[in-house]
């Protein structure tokens, strides 16, 4: 094998590492959306939540937690709260994955 083909085949394995690299980083990327998403719609719950709380104020033997619509919110937000955990140990495996002699 010439010198010339050492090159190129180097130069073909860069360029695939390269593009694995890239790959790994936009599913990263996409993940990260996804998680800030669910941030966004658990927050939204949230402030429903407060809103209902604030409105049980004005009588005060209500007891906000035995309305259903707050069970609704709160069983939400437990399923967003474990789909972003999935979400974050994926993108901790991907940047584990994308340093595999660091040790980091």
């Amino acid at each position: 094998m010439g010198f010339w083909d050492n090159v190129n085949d180097e130069l073909k394995k860069a360029v695939e590492e390269g593009w694995s690299a890239v790959k790994e980083n936009a599913k990263i990327g996409k993940l990260r959306l996804r998680t800030h998403t669910l941030h966004k719609k658990a927050e939204k719950h949230f402030a429903e939540i407060g809103g209902i709380v604030y409105e049980s104020s004005r009588v005060p033997w209500e007891n906000p937690l035995s309305r259903t619509e707050v069970q609704k919110l709160i069983e939400e937000i437990r399923k967003i709260e474990a789909e972003t955990d999935a979400l974050e140990k994926e993108i901790a495996a991907l940047k584990q994955k994308e340093k595999p002699g660091t040790g980091k």
